[in-house]
């Protein structure tokens, strides 16, 4: 039985290597630096959003001879001058938050396996937009389908290296409650780790969309109103990933908090079971 079971571990030591080498090569360093340039994209494509959406609501004030789009235009920028100070001063409490609350795990076994089935899950989407180019000859969707893929990677790289990035400390020693707790502790600080990485692309897909229409208004001759409505979908997503470090950092206290709620009862459950 031992040597059927080291045949078969073949393939779990082929995995942990390209696992390690995925870790060596995109190391936290590295991947923290990429979360500080998608937080600068971020703010940086929010101002640009606010001058764009100002700029296009005066040609479309002028075009059309309506005072109502110059408005538009203004409290526009505005709301996005706001919302983005508001959004900075949250993403850096949502820095500390992260680096300062420490959470235990038994291993890494969560760790890789969840970062294992993201990769997969991008190589696999991948595969599928080159099997769907194939045959129905899309490249455009190949490209969306390539550009979801990679950004799935990037969220399987980001999980891989979450241990060094969310201050998790591997105690073997621990009970199944306090695992459950350290789960729970990581899957909240994971997704606040996130946040600048969907705040950046999430900025940079609204401004490639609507500087698309822009183009095609342009190019085609129609009135800038045109513009504005066609690409009211993506304005407003901007609007909401602007916001996103702002509302993730308040989901995360409120999460925080039922998990603290949790460990008290822990506590209390073991201080019972120490005095019986």
């Amino acid at each position: 039985m031992n040597i059927i079971e080291e045949k078969t571990a073949i393939v779990s030591r082929l995995i942990d290597g390209l696992l390690n080498k995925l870790h060596n090569t995109f190391t936290a360093a590295t991947c923290g630096k990429h979360l500080a340039l998608f937080r600068t994209i971020g703010h940086t494509g929010t101002l640009i959003a606010g001058v764009l959406g100002l700029i296009i609501g005066i040609i479309a004030a002028i075009e059309s001879d309506s005072f109502a789009m110059f408005l538009i235009g203004i409290v526009w920028l505005l709301a996005l001058l706001i919302i983005d100070y508001v959004s900075r001063r949250f993403g850096k409490i949502s820095e500390h938050l992260v680096s300062s609350t420490k959470s235990y795990l038994s291993s890494n076994a969560y760790i890789e396996a969840i970062a294992l089935l993201v990769l997969v899950a991008s190589f696999a989407l991948l595969g599928f937009g080159l099997y769907a180019a194939i045959k129905i000859g899309g490249m455009g969707d190949f490209f969306k389908i390539g550009a979801w893929s990679v950004w799935l990677f990037y969220i399987g790289i980001l999980t891989l290296n979450a241990g060094e990035l969310l201050n998790v400390e591997i105690k073997k020693e621990l009970k199944a409650e306090e695992e459950g707790v350290g789960l729970l502790e990581f899957n909240a600080k994971s997704m606040l780790l996130a946040v600048p990485f969907y705040f950046g692309s999430g900025i940079l897909f609204g401004l490639i969309n609507i500087l698309w229409y822009i183009f095609q208004a342009t190019g085609s001759g129609q009135p800038f109103a045109y513009v504005v409505m066609e690409s009211m979908p993506y304005f407003l997503t901007i609007a909401i990933v602007a916001a996103l470090p702002f509302l993730a950092c308040l989901a995360f206290l409120i999460l925080y908090a039922s998990i603290a709620a949790v460990k008290a009862l822990i506590r209390i459950a073991s201080a019972i079971d120490k005095k019986d």
